[in-house]
């Protein structure tokens, strides 16, 4: 917004865009909001340069980018009046970022506002007639360690089952007496140069906080696991 693209040939794609489809575009919240679902064929809404902003950073967004869960709604009430039927494909596409740059915090609220999405999604279609695909396209190299009590905070470090019922909670420590948290990674950045550090005092719950890897590597990597398909509707089975 107030600023001119990068390409050489002064092309405006948007424009064309609208031309030929007679479409409608918005870039920030307000033109998302004042679009009509009742009286728009084609919308086109690129609220970022590059991509959108993870969940977390979204509420501090300058133009008001709307969520994953409010594009999907929006596109459905839009979709659902051609009554050929539709196809749509919504992407929580930063849970894959978040994940390479080690980062469980941003990786977990990204997928949660995929699930908002989803459940936006069911609470406005007819699954009479309507099917509903959930997948991930790859896993990562992304895991769950120790045995965490329950209730125990996911970001946080494992404290184990007590022996007792009743007992303090106490941290689980490596063969070094060093504690570790629930979620790390086999590889990517959260290598720390020089072994493990002790976390006793580490707020591992925090936005930046990386976890721990094995492999150093400047971005976290796929991995080989089958990933689930969830499918509701019409021949879900």
């Amino acid at each position: 917004r107030g600023a001119s693209g990068a390409r050489r040939d002064g092309r405006d794609l948007t424009r064309e865009w609208r031309r030929k489809f007679a479409g409608q575009f918005v870039h920030d919240r307000a033109g998302f909001e004042a679009i009509d679902p009742a009286r728009s064929t084609h919308l086109l809404g690129l609220f970022e340069r590059s991509h959108m902003e993870y969940e977390v950073a979204r509420a501090r967004d300058a133009g008001g980018e709307p969520s994953l869960a409010e594009m999907t709604a929006k596109a459905i009430d839009i979709l659902a009046r051609n009554p050929r039927g539709y196809f749509l494909m919504v992407e929580g596409g930063r849970i894959d970022h978040g994940h390479h740059a080690g980062n469980a915090y941003r990786a977990l609220t990204d997928t949660i506002a995929l699930s908002e999405a989803v459940r936006a999604a069911l609470a406005q279609v007819d699954l009479r007639d309507t099917l509903v695909i959930v997948t991930a396209d790859h896993s990562h190299v992304f895991t769950m360690a120790g045995y965490p009590s329950r209730g125990n905070n996911i970001l946080g470090l494992v404290r184990d089952v007590p022996n007792k019922d009743g007992e303090a909670l106490a941290n689980s420590t490596d063969s070094n007496g060093l504690p570790y948290t629930t979620l790390g990674y086999h590889n990517g950045p959260g290598v720390r140069v020089g072994g493990r550090p002790d976390l006793t005092s580490v707020d591992t719950t925090n936005l930046n906080f990386l976890q721990e890897a094995v492999i150093p590597l400047g971005s976290e990597t796929h991995a080989g696991e089958d990933v689930a398909i969830y499918a509701r509707g019409p021949k879900a089975s």
